[in-house]
């Protein structure tokens, strides 16, 4: 068994590319979300399995619609030399053409609102729905704790009713989030303590309907596991230590958000103990939120992509280690 987790330098925003090849001797390739649209060119380079000139991605995963996690789908969609197998996402048009509990408004509104979220970011006369149907890609059916057929790779999060109820949040109040300032950089030299780590974390709460609707994905090759959690909030991934346990606690923590202060809790960081945790991210003073960098410290060692550029977790022994943002405490 022989395999990488690349969590890739592509500012604020998330795309990971897993190589992962066990017995039937040829490389699998997961993408686990895939950037701003733009990164797709850096996404694909860190593809293994490759054929006669093709590059293939086994299964792709969009954890949430958010632009810096879908954008990069649209070019890899127009790469004629890259195939998508297995598209993976939590779909709009099945999920709230149910219309359960919905009496105020009818599934067809519902399914054409979620549908949107899909919308390229700067065009919207390109849906990626659309265009993974056009391109025959196979809407896989997940079932959360289930591995995929072939690779040591499943959904842990959300909950079922937390995800539907997230979603129909999400296509009645949808926006693409603008840029925020990097004007004030994370300050590495910043002394905190637990009650000011307290105070910011614990009170801030993940309003957006969006990120509460992230996949939180789990991939655990051999006795390794590695909790990838999109924009998930706290919620959701304590829901996730609650049906898992030991199968998500003391993992290799991508961190959501981009260490943002509304989606990870102290209870949270504690319950899941992470054994190294990775934060891609621009390195601004909102993300990394210092507070949470603080926390996470208390258990591991802390990277960033900001600090270290692409950051590679691997089978074989690692011969140039990164720095760390912050060194276990």
């Amino acid at each position: 068994m022989e395999y990488n987790v690349n969590i890739l330098d592509v500012g604020d925003a998330d795309a990971i590319v897993i190589n992962y090849r066990n017995d039937d001797n040829r490389w699998w390739t997961i993408i686990v979300d895939a950037g701003n649209a733009g990164d797709g060119a850096k996404v694909k380079s860190y593809i293994k399995h490759i054929d006669n000139g093709i590059y293939y991605i086994d299964y792709a995963v969009c954890t949430h619609p958010d632009k810096d996690h879908k954008g990069g789908f649209f070019d890899l969609y127009e790469d004629s030399s890259v195939v998508i197998s297995n598209f993976v996402f939590a779909n709009p048009e099945d999920i709230l053409s149910k219309d359960f509990r919905r009496l105020n408004y009818d599934a067809g509104y519902l399914v054409t609102q979620g549908k949107k979220t899909y919308n390229h970011p700067n065009y919207n006369s390109r849906n990626l729905i659309d265009i993974i149907r056009r391109k025959g890609t196979n809407i896989y059916q997940w079932s959360n704790g289930v591995d995929f057929v072939g690779v040591p790779l499943k959904i842990v999060g959300p909950s079922e009713q937390f995800l539907e109820d997230s979603i129909y949040e999400m296509a009645l109040d949808f926006a693409e989030l603008e840029d925020e300032s990097d004007s004030e950089l994370y300050n590495e030299d910043e002394k905190l303590t637990d009650e000011v780590a307290l105070s910011v974390m614990d009170t801030e709460k993940e309003a957006s309907p969006t990120n509460k609707a992230s996949l939180i994905v789990l991939f655990h090759p051999g006795n390794r596991k590695f909790l990838l959690a999109g924009d998930a909030c706290a919620k959701s991934i304590h829901d996730a230590i609650d049906t898992y346990g030991d199968e998500v606690i003391g993992s290799t923590l991508k961190v959501p958000h981009h260490g943002s202060k509304h989606n990870l809790t102290t209870e949270v960081i504690d319950l899941l103990s992470p054994q190294s945790a990775t934060i891609s991210c621009k390195g601004s003073k909102k993300h990394p939120n210092s507070g949470v960098v603080y926390w996470l410290s208390k258990y591991c060692n802390v990277y960033s992509t900001a600090k270290s550029g692409t950051l590679i977790y691997q089978s074989t022994p690692v011969q140039h280690p990164a720095i760390p943002l912050k060194k276990k405490l």
